[in-house]
């Protein structure tokens, strides 16, 4: 079925089974439909031999009729492993597979006043819109960008610049999830869902201690449309802990509900 909001499946909750080469991301592409989701996240750091696998998985997605998002560990702002020249190679990646989004990280701390930092920020950013993608910026639990606040302050500087909302990274850096998913309101365009037992990792939805009913009440309550991607470990049973978080999601549903 199709959910109000696209439920995707990640290829991290296959992590351990992707490093040790038992199942590649394309394996994957199908277990979203079999499962019962309605897309997949793909991931760069799993790729093998992208230059095969990037039209393949194109290819397979479509002929599911599946939706597909591009998670990246690039920053926004420049640092030792990420420049422009990294968000605009992900970004065609991104229009290659048919995702409207990539996903970064917020990078090294910037001042407000430093002019190189921002220039490259807003050079990735208009890169990507000029190829019709959003640049999704990510809420990563330690270092810079870690709070609501500091996330919207990027926002506000950047118009074009959108955000991922990690509930277990807010979770992590105690921000209140209500109040952060309100903060950034219409800037919302992904959301990384997860529970937490006690570790960044994460574990499926109701599994953990991460106050998930006000959090996605806060999302439902958002007008615009945006996948809930599972963004958790498999912990050995990745088919099982999807099915379980599907479980929670569809427990939520009331009359007029969101899922």
């Amino acid at each position: 079925m199709k959910h109000r909001r696209p439920i995707l499946i990640s290829t991290v909750q296959y992590h351990d089974e992707l490093t040790s080469g038992s199942v590649s991301s394309l394996d994957l592409i199908p277990v979203a439909q079999k499962l019962g989701a309605d897309g997949i996240e793909l991931r760069e750091s799993y790729w093998t031999d992208p230059e095969r696998e990037v039209p393949e998985a194109r290819r397979r997605i479509d002929e599911l009729g599946l939706v597909v998002t591009y998670a990246t560990g690039a920053t926004l702002f420049p640092g030792e492993s990420s420049r422009v020249e990294t968000v605009r190679r992900h970004v065609d990646t991104a229009v290659e597979l048919g995702s409207p989004i990539v996903r970064v990280f917020h990078g090294p701390a910037v001042a407000p006043g430093d002019p190189e930092p921002w220039a490259a920020a807003r050079e990735a950013v208009e890169y990507a819109a000029k190829r019709g993608i959003v640049v999704a910026l990510e809420n990563l639990w330690k270092g810079a960008g870690r709070t609501a606040a500091e996330i919207r302050a990027v926002l506000d500087a950047i118009p074009a610049l959108k955000t991922n909302v990690d509930v277990g990274n807010y979770y992590i850096s105690d921000d209140d999830l209500p109040a952060a998913i309100r903060l950034l309101g219409d800037r919302i365009v992904y959301t990384q869902l997860k529970d937490n037992a006690g570790d960044a990792d994460g574990t499926y939805l109701g599994g953990g201690r991460i106050p998930l009913s006000a959090a996605l009440d806060a999302l439902d309550a958002l007008p615009q449309s945006f996948p809930y991607c599972f963004e958790f470990a498999g912990g050995g049973e990745p088919e099982a802990r999807i099915t379980r978080s599907l479980e929670y999601l569809k427990a939520r549903v009331r009359p007029g509900g969101a899922s």
